[in-house]
């Protein structure tokens, strides 16, 4: 007997997870820039982030965007740390 097929809501498949993700920085005041991020996915169609970051003299666009998209998945990665801490003190209550 075959097994049914995953729930896709419940379950989702690796193209689901895939994130499309686009920065784009803009100069402020000087020496720090804005860096607009967006990503989406299947799942989530729409994120926007704003980050305020150091922009060096002698940087190109390409260097500070990358610097804040690093920043912004190591925000990423303490926040999935922390949401799993809630939800398992959720779930421990019942």
């Amino acid at each position: 007997m075959s097994e049914p097929s995953p729930d896709p809501i419940s379950e989702p498949t690796h193209e689901q997870l895939r994130w499309e993700v686009e920065a784009s920085a803009q100069p402020d005041e000087a020496g720090l820039a804005t860096v607009s991020v967006l990503a989406s996915n299947p799942m989530t169609p729409r994120l926007a982030f704003d980050m305020q970051v150091d922009w060096h003299a002698g940087a190109e666009a390409a260097d500070v965007e990358g610097r804040a998209l690093i920043i912004l998945s190591l925000l990423f990665k303490a926040l999935a740390t922390e949401c799993e801490r809630v939800a398992g003190a959720r779930f421990e209550r019942g």
